[in-house]
């Protein structure tokens, strides 16, 4: 993948301007929209299928992971990778069931973030990245 797409999803445009900046200075990502709540996120990333999706958990209108749910079916290309401030394994688990390739937490975003995209794009795991073999609890 020569450039990937990129769209970010949080409610706080601060933090969806943190995450543009991360994201734009490294060469190969072009970002290509941004939403504030999670209906706004699945309406934009159907339209735009965006290669790689950064979204929040705890959104107005339609939680990340329902927002993650039906992205997948309508835009099953797309990359999901959560970043959040929800730290519960019961949560991560849930959005990692959603088929997402990663999940971060916020406070560990500038350090975690772009290994766990790189790795991702090139199918590997990075540590900690899939839901663990048990009961999801739904979100």
């Amino acid at each position: 993948m020569d450039q990937a797409t990129v769209m970010v999803v949080d409610d706080c445009s601060a933090w969806r301007l943190y995450l543009r900046a991360l994201m734009e200075i490294i060469p190969g990502f072009e970002i290509v929209a941004d939403a504030g709540d999670g209906l706004e996120a699945v309406e934009k990333a159907t339209q735009l299928r965006p290669d790689i999706l950064l979204l929040d958990i705890g959104l107005p209108f339609l939680n990340g992971i329902r927002a993650a749910e039906a992205i997948r079916v309508s835009s099953p290309d797309t990359k999901i990778f959560f970043v959040t401030q929800e730290q519960d394994e019961d949560i991560r688990n849930a959005a990692l069931a959603t088929g997402a390739e990663g999940y971060v937490v916020k406070s560990n975003a500038a350090s975690e973030l772009m290994m766990t995209v790189e790795a991702a794009l090139r199918r590997d795991v990075y540590p900690g990245q899939r839901a663990e073999p048990r009961a999801i609890t739904a979100y």
